[in-house]
């Protein structure tokens, strides 16, 4: 009789848990292999890569393979809003908000700062986009005229912005996740380590283990045709800078396939 506990990642019982059973997700724990590399432009700021997950063949399955963290393919991970990092957050969106129309917005309003809300991050208030009828004020439904998904991603579309320049921090990053600490070394020198990972599902906290669905360890969202370093060089290089990504990618050309290669890319192929 084989007794083996097959550790999940994510607590017996979580929809994350029961997800990585019915495989639908792979777990998220497993060999990654790391890049590191000093910004040229300051010897006190550290980079540390996920090879693994850059060289994955991930992309965002919005409108095609997304179920939508709460089920709901349409939501996709907007149910929540996204919370602003800064106060310059604030002032950008306050200031991007008026020049969206009625045909890129379904929640079109002309009231300043409508759009926001206040909730908490860790017991301290934090603004963040409101939500509408369980989904972040700015997702258009499915069935809006002017097309399903994010309304400031459309305004970028139909405009030639970079969809970097306008929407929230925590929205343009996913699937990337940037860690940042302040490090003493043993000389006694401090530097900024900046880490460039995965956004598993504990990136969103405790409420992670409880999406219906999540994407990027699913086998279903790996159907790229070019990696996730290439495929995101507008959101690496607001990240990280342009040298530090241009030594990236001298990097992961000649690297090629890393030795840990990401198991949803590897269970897609």
């Amino acid at each position: 009789m084989n007794n083996t506990t097959v550790f999940l990642g994510y607590p017996d019982g979580t929809l994350a848990a029961d997800a990585i059973k019915n495989g639908t997700e792979l777990g998220p724990d497993f060999p990654r292999e790391w890049f590191e590399i000093v910004n040229p432009d300051d010897p006190f700021h550290l980079f540390t890569f996920d090879v693994t997950w850059l060289a994955s063949f991930y992309q965002c399955g919005y409108g095609t393979t997304c179920h939508g963290i709460d089920g709901v393919p349409s939501h996709g991970c907007c149910p929540h809003g996204a919370f602003l990092v800064d106060a310059a957050e604030r002032r950008n969106l306050t200031a991007l908000v008026p020049r969206l129309t009625r045909s890129e917005w379904e929640n079109f309003t002309d009231e300043p700062e409508a759009w926001m809300e206040w909730d908490e991050i860790d017991d301290e208030p934090n603004p963040k986009t409101a939500v509408v009828d369980g989904m972040c004020i700015f997702a258009n439904s499915a069935d809006f005229p002017g097309g399903a998904g994010c309304a400031l991603h459309l305004h970028a579309l139909n405009n030639g912005l970079d969809p970097v320049e306008v929407k929230p921090e925590v929205c343009w990053q996913l699937p990337l996740r940037r860690l940042e600490d302040y490090e003493t070394r043993a000389d006694g020198s401090e530097i900024l380590h900046t880490t460039i990972t995965e956004y598993i599902r504990r990136g969103w906290g405790d409420g992670g283990e409880d999406f219906i669905w999540y994407c990027t360890t699913n086998p279903d969202c790996h159907n790229a045709t070019q990696p996730l370093w290439k495929t995101a060089k507008s959101e690496l290089t607001a990240m990280c800078g342009e040298k530090v990504y241009d030594l990236l990618a001298e990097f992961m050309e000649s690297r090629g396939t890393p030795t840990a290669v990401h198991p949803a890319t590897a269970a897609r192929n």
